[in-house]
C-alpha cells in the first residue's frame, strides 16, 4: 500500500500544481527530443554466495553493471508565466546486468548480460532564473514514474524523484537545454530480485520548438492537451482457481489526454494511460495431505496501458457545469506479464460533468470498460478481469 500511497501523493501534487497554474493562455509550448546518458552504474554489484565448497565450484555469483547506457524519447514543456512551465518526458532507457561466477581462488567466470528495457516519465516543474549572457539558468524537479516491458531478473521500481539544474540557449524558436538531473528511485526489493542503483545522476540535452498557445489550445482552439488520472473501483485480476489465492493491491492510472472538438457538443479524445496491476499470489501446499493456499506469498505486476478513444457529447454546452457522456473502443498493450496475456480491445462506455478554470477544462468521469476475453497465457487460471470501472479525472489546456 505504501506505494500506491506514494504514487498519490505525487499525482494530487502535479494536478495542484497544474490547478494553481493553469492560466497559460497566450504562453507557448515547446515540442522536441530529450537524449543523454547515465553518469552512474545501473545497477550496484550484488553478491550471493551458494555454500558450495567443493573444487570447480563457484562459491558465490554476483550481479553487477560495468557498461553505460544511453536514454532518449520525446519532451513536451507548457509555458506556466513568471519563469514557471511544467515539462514532461517519455525517456526510454536500456539497463545492462550482468552475470559472472566467483571461485575459490579469486577467478571469475563471466556469464553474459541480460539487458532489461525501461521507460522513464519525469515530469517536472521548471522556473527560469534571469538570463546571463546568452545563457538562462533553469532548476526543475518532480515526480518520476518508471516502467518495463521485458522479462528479466530485475524489476525496477516503478516511483522516484527528479531534481535537476541545467542552462537553456535560444535561437529564435528553437531551445537547446543541457542540464544534470538526480533521481532517487524507491528500493527495487530483495533477492531473487537484481536491484537497480537508486541513485542515478543523468545528463541530458533537450532540443525542442516553441510555439504560441491561443487561448489555451492548439490548431484554430479544437485540439486540447493535458494530463488525466485516478483510481479503479475493481480489480484487473480474475480469482484464481481454489485452492489458491490472489490478494490484489489497490491500483491507480496515470497518463496523458488529448481532446479534438468537433463541435459545441462533439468532440473525440484520446487517452493513454498507464494502469499497473499488481497482486501477491498464495500457490498451492500440501499440509497433511490436503490442498490448501501457501504461507508465503509472490508478488507480481503485470504493466498495462490502456488506450480509451471515447467520443463525448455534452448537454447544456453553454452551462458552466456541463453534464457529458461517452462511449468508444478501447485497445491495451501488456508487459512483464507474468504468465498473463490481457486482451487487446474493449469497449468503454461513461459520464461525468465538465467545467472550466480560467483555460483550463476539468472533467472527472466515471467509466466502465468490457475487455475481451484473454487469449491464452503461460499460466492456464491467470487471467484479467473482463469488467473494470475507474474514477478518472482530465485536465485539458
Amino acid at each position: 500500500m505504501r506505494n500506491h500511497t506514494f504514487a498519490r501523493t505525487l499525482w494530487k501534487a502535479t494536478a495542484g500544481f497544474l490547478f494553481v497554474h493553469g492560466a497559460i493562455s497566450g504562453q507557448r509550448v515547446s515540442l522536441g527530443f530529450v537524449g543523454g546518458t547515465p553518469l552512474t552504474r545501473d545497477f550496484p554489484i550484488s553478491r550471493v554466495y551458494t555454500g558450495q565448497e567443493m573444487p570447480g565450484f563457484p562459491v558465490a555469483f554476483d550481479w553487477f553493471s560495468d557498461k553505460r547506457s544511453f536514454l532518449a524519447g520525446l519532451s513536451v514543456e507548457v509555458g506556466l508565466g513568471k519563469g514557471f512551465s511544467l515539462e514532461a518526458n517519455a525517456l526510454h532507457r536500456n539497463l545492462h546486468l550482468q552475470m559472472r561466477d566467483v571461485f575459490a581462488d579469486g577467478t571469475s567466470r563471466y556469464l553474459g548480460e541480460v539487458v532489461p528495457g525501461t521507460w522513464e516519465w519525469p515530469v517536472l516543474a521548471k522556473y527560469r532564473l534571469p538570463p546571463v549572457g546568452a545563457a538562462r539558468p533553469f532548476l526543475e524537479g518532480g515526480p518520476s514514474f518508471r516502467t518495463r516491458h521485458n522479462p528479466a531478473p530485475a524489476e525496477p521500481s516503478q516511483f522516484g524523484a527528479t531534481i535537476g539544474a541545467g542552462v537553456e540557449f535560444r535561437l529564435g524558436l528553437l531551445r537547446i537545454s543541457p542540464a544534470l538531473r538526480y533521481t532517487r528511485w524507491q528500493y527495487d526489493g530483495d533477492y531473487p530480485r537484481a536491484a537497480t542503483k537508486r541513485d542515478q545522476i543523468e545528463f541530458v540535452t533537450g532540443i525542442s520548438y516553441a510555439a504560441p498557445i491561443r487561448h489555451g489550445r492548439l490548431w484554430n482552439g479544437r485540439l486540447g492537451l493535458g494530463v488525466i488520472g485516478g483510481l479503479p473501483l475493481t480489480g484487473g485480476f480474475k480469482e484464481m482457481r481454489r485452492p489458491e489465492r490472489l490478494d490484489e493491491a489497490r491500483g491507480y492510472a496515470v497518463g496523458l489526454a488529448a481532446e479534438l472538438k468537433l463541435s459545441r457538443r462533439l468532440s473525440i479524445e484520446l487517452d493513454g494511460l498507464y494502469r499497473p496491476l499488481r497482486a501477491h499470489s498464495y500457490g498451492a501446499v500440501f499440509v497433511q495431505g490436503e490442498l490448501v493456499p501457501g504461507e508465503s506469498a509472490f508478488e507480481f505486476t503485470v504493466l498495462t496501458w490502456q488506450l480509451p478513444v471515447p467520443a463525448k457529447y455534452r448537454f447544456r454546452p453553454d452551462a458552466r457545469v456541463r453534464p457529458v457522456i461517452e462511449a468508444g473502443p478501447s485497445f491495451r498493450a501488456a508487459g512483464n506479464v507474468n504468465g498473463y496475456n490481457p486482451s487487446r480491445y474493449g469497449f468503454t462506455a461513461g459520464g461525468g460533468i465538465e467545467m472550466h478554470h480560467k483555460t483550463m477544462k476539468i472533467s472527472p468521469v466515471a467509466r466502465y470498460t468490457r475487455w475481451a476475453k484473454d487469449p491464452p497465457g503461460a499460466v492456464r487460471s491467470a487471467s484479467t478481469a473482463s469488467n473494470q470501472v475507474e474514477l478518472l479525472c482530465s485536465f485539458i489546456f
